[in-house]
């Protein structure tokens, strides 16, 4: 009789672990946006699995935000981002950034650098010294927003970069007073295609230019693993054929592929863990099919 009411314990205890399987609380980022979309993936990739069932967090406020409910604070067990924020995190918190871990490669970035046709500014390599003492200055959006990683990533790398004057616009705002010289540049880090270059490329060519970034102090740059934390590539010619870059003309830059990270004392169980990787896994071709390797 013991034996049999063991069985029935053990039996009916498997059958609710079955039941409930652990939440993977995966930060994203704005709703639609790439890391939103992947994210969605994620957990399509996941659905129906006896183990985890992953809940997408999305408008965190990107990367950092993410950091900080992944690592620094609640809410999120894993997430997306660009790689600046990881190696940002090991400078400012290196006990915090050892907890964040990656577990895949997803989909290639590119740093769009945008300036006014009317400063002259070919390069953001021109912004760390202003001979003619022009004001250069530059949009980085909100603390925490990805161009702003970056562009913490550019000064630890040349401090002459922390001396060029720095603006909180961001997006369409950032666009109009880039294009009417108010500020220098702007720096939009996103994969190929971004809504907001389009719509630059679209809506206000005739005062912005596509630039490049090719200062070559940024290949020190490395992430928490110790491996390059850029690469050279050129947004290829044709992205945005109206005023940006017309159909043949390529444009180097930098670039980097976006990750996925867990915190793994947040994940309940090896089992879990696994089965969240396997799902990231899964998606993996159809997001790099989107959004390009």
């Amino acid at each position: 009789m013991r034996s049999i009411l063991a069985s029935g314990l053990l039996l009916a205890s498997s059958a609710i672990a079955l039941a409930d399987p652990a939440v993977i609380h995966l930060c994203t980022g704005a709703a639609g946006g790439p890391y939103n979309q992947a994210g969605q993936m994620i957990a399509g990739m996941a659905k129906g699995d006896p183990f985890i069932r992953v809940e997408v967090i999305a408008d965190t406020g990107g990367t950092w935000g993410n950091i900080q409910r992944t690592v620094l604070g609640e809410g999120c067990d894993a997430m997306i981002g660009q790689p600046d924020g990881a190696a940002y995190l090991k400078r400012q918190n290196p006990a915090a950034a050892a907890t964040l871990k990656p577990i895949a490669d997803l989909h290639r970035e590119y740093l769009h650098a945008l300036c006014s046709k009317e400063s002259g500014v070919g390069d953001i390599g021109d912004l760390e010294s202003d001979p003619k003492g022009h004001g250069w200055s530059i949009a980085l959006g909100d603390q925490g927003s990805g161009a702003w990683l970056i562009w913490q990533n550019f000064v630890a790398e040349d401090a002459d970069y922390g001396e060029v004057p720095v603006t909180t616009e961001s997006g369409v705002i950032a666009l109009a007073s880039v294009a009417a010289n108010q500020t220098t540049c702007l720096l939009q880090p996103a994969a190929i295609g971004n809504a907001l270059v389009r719509q630059a490329d679209e809506q206000f060519g005739d005062g912005l230019a596509l630039v490049g970034v090719n200062d070559r102090d940024f290949d020190d740059a490395v992430d928490p693993q110790g491996k390059a934390l850029y690469a050279y590539a050129k947004i290829p010619s044709g992205t945005y054929p109206q005023s940006l870059q017309g159909w043949f003309s390529g444009k180097s830059t930098l670039s980097w592929v976006a990750k996925v990270y867990v915190n793994p004392e947040r994940i309940p169980n090896e089992r879990a863990l696994g089965a969240f990787i396997t799902a990231v896994a899964r998606a993996k071709p159809a997001i790099q099919a989107q959004f390009g390797k």
